[in-house]
């Protein structure tokens, strides 16, 4: 792809925000009558008024960050109270920050300074799980920026003293720190890249005074975060998945918005190359409805967030993506937080073309039924098992019918110290056992780049049948399969899938596993010749065209380790015969 700033020195962008001195990052945020009166109509319309009225109380005694709870990491792995403890105070930062921006009645200048005061006096800005390797990380910049954006809007409303603090405290725990070379996240290729080099890069805008050093900031910043925007694959493919999209990529379109603000429009990062036309459109190549999505990899489920959404539309024109916003009956977006109050111009969440979608580099398809309540949704993958934030899940796929995941992908686990250590393909949720892959002569997928399949597909976006093929040969240790290429054929009319797994071995196995996980409740048949998956009328029948014998394993000490309460449910398909050649069929319908 072009290089961001190919053709753009420091001096010519120090120009080029010299030309504009009294410009701003961020605009929108600041109101006259007019505009106050749209944002206050907008806040009471989308419950943001409310939610001020029933819980901002300015008397309340602002919440400790106490030692002991951030402490818990580092004793035993926890993160959760500490990230419990931390949000609290930032959504209180929040709700006091907006009520004095909207001059709501609940809003108290005292208060939301006290708070701003209270996170000065934080030992560490730095998350539980950071502290160790790292003293700028993704939560410190975080609330660095949100800081130095109540400086900016509310300037000199706010004490002298205040402003003073808060700007020195970025100084100090930011500037000063962040180009150490410990901090491997400069210039990595994951969203660590994009969430602190594009925070570090807002706050240059916001705060620093100097020209030549706001310029040689940003410029520097800029050519950084080119290096994630290397890490999607060339068809604008997320390897972390939907929910990194939304955080990594979200903070690179928040950079970009501030330059594309500060300069009047004369540098748009987002047009820099096509890549990253492509790189805006991979959430609709991941949506399966609603706020479903693929889970691959560490991804949750949820909403394109709106204000994402927005500001890629200041700047690349791409509606489509409105179709992925959580919306109010009608199709009016539901906006939740500032920015979104000021950006919003009525733009609305219409229905998109459900179409097939093939991104070969990434190693992900989905193919669709005809359109009906029935309409059946199949989502399938291949890629490496080298990638950030990786599952060993080559050939995993989810099937999803009438409202439910029949076949899921389980996505992310509960975040503590084991998900990033060596300990990590312990966790279910991580490793093969908790995928529909097969476990081959008792051999699951290991980690690492060079365990990688393929893709392609057939009949995308036709009224026939269409499928998606997998090699998967290269999934396994070296001496597991000489061959294993697993076919998805999904009947268009009948909103039914066949899986097919053909293997050829070197010598004959000794053991074959076929697995399918769900988190819907089954049932095996006495004869243990299929599986019902969730409700009889609104489920599937999972069936084997030949000989064996289904059970299932229902994990519910290891599913404690996953986000979603729920126990997930391996079935299991062993063959009565097994061969150097096989082909097993199964069909879900």
């Amino acid at each position: 792809m072009a290089r961001l700033f190919e053709d753009m020195t420091v001096v010519q962008l120090e120009a080029l925000l010299r030309a504009r001195p009294a410009a701003s990052p961020c605009p929108e945020l600041f109101l006259d009558a007019a505009a106050r009166r749209r944002v206050r109509r907008l806040a009471r319309e989308n419950g943001i008024w409310a939610d001020l009225d029933a819980n901002l109380d300015p008397a309340r005694p602002i919440p400790v960050l106490k030692r002991s709870v951030y402490r818990e990491y580092r004793r035993c792995g926890d993160r959760k109270s500490s990230d419990r403890a931390w949000g609290r105070r930032a959504a209180e930062l929040g709700r006091a920050s907006l009520a004095v921006w909207l001059e709501h009645p609940q809003a108290n200048l005292d208060y939301l300074q006290d708070l701003m005061w209270a996170f000065c006096d934080n030992w560490t800005w730095v998350g539980t799980a950071h502290e160790d390797h790292c003293d700028v990380d993704l939560v410190s910049t975080g609330i660095a920026v949100e800081l130095a954006e109540i400086v900016h809007v509310l300037g000199e409303r706010l004490d002298q003293e205040v402003r003073e603090r808060v700007h020195a405290d970025i100084e100090r725990r930011i500037f000063a720190r962040f180009d150490d070379p410990k901090h491997w996240w400069r210039r990595c290729e994951m969203n660590w890249n994009h969430v602190c080099n594009g925070n570090i890069m807002r706050l240059a805008l916001l705060t620093v005074d100097d020209p030549a050093r706001r310029a040689a900031l940003v410029h520097r910043l800029v050519l950084d975060m080119q290096l994630a925007l290397d890490g999607f694959t060339a068809d604008g493919g997320c390897t972390e998945g939907p929910s990194y999209w939304s955080y990594g990529f979200g903070h690179f379109v928040k950079a970009a918005y501030a330059l594309h603000a500060w300069t009047g429009g004369a540098v748009n990062l987002m047009t820099a190359d096509s890549k990253i036309g492509r790189i805006c459109r991979y959430p609709l190549a991941a949506w399966i409805e609603g706020d479903r999505r693929a889970t691959f990899a560490d991804a949750d489920h949820g909403w394109v967030p709106v204000e994402i959404t927005l500001r890629i539309n200041r700047m690349y024109p791409l509606p489509e993506l409105y179709a992925l916003c959580q919306a109010h009956p009608g199709g009016r977006l539901l906006l939740r937080n500032q920015a979104e109050l000021a950006l919003y111009r009525h733009e609305h969440s219409r229905p998109v073309t459900a179409a097939d979608a093939l991104l070969p580099d990434l190693g992900l398809a989905r193919i669709r039924s005809r359109p009906g309540a029935r309409r059946m949704t199949v989502m399938a993958l291949a890629g490496n098992n080298g990638v950030p934030h990786n599952h060993n899940d080559i050939g995993s796929f989810i099937v999803y019918r009438a409202g439910r995941a029949l076949l899921t992908d389980p996505g992310a686990p509960s975040y503590a110290a084991k998900t990033f250590s060596p300990q990590r393909y312990e966790i279910l949720f991580c490793n093969s056992l908790g995928h529909s892959v097969p476990l081959i002569n008792g051999s699951q997928q290991p980690p690492g780049a060079n365990y990688l399949g393929t893709i392609a597909a057939e009949g995308l976006n036709g009224t026939g049948d269409k499928t998606v093929r997998i090699d998967m040969s290269r999934a396994y240790p070296p001496g597991t399969v000489k061959a294993l290429t697993r076919t998805l054929k999904l009947d268009f009319r009948r909103h039914t899938l066949e899986m097919a797994d053909e293997y050829k071995f070197a010598r004959q196995p000794r053991e074959v596993v076929e697995t399918f996980v769900t988190y819907e409740a089954v049932r095996v048949a006495a004869d243990r010749r299929s599986v019902q998956i969730g409700p009889v009328k609104s489920g599937a029948l999972l069936t084997a065209d030949q000989p064996g014998r289904f059970a299932v394993v229902h994990e519910v000490a290891a599913s404690r380790e996953g986000r979603s309460g729920k126990v997930l449910e391996r079935i299991l398909f062993r063959p009565r015969a097994l061969a150097r050649d096989m082909l097993l069929r199964f069909r879900l319908n």
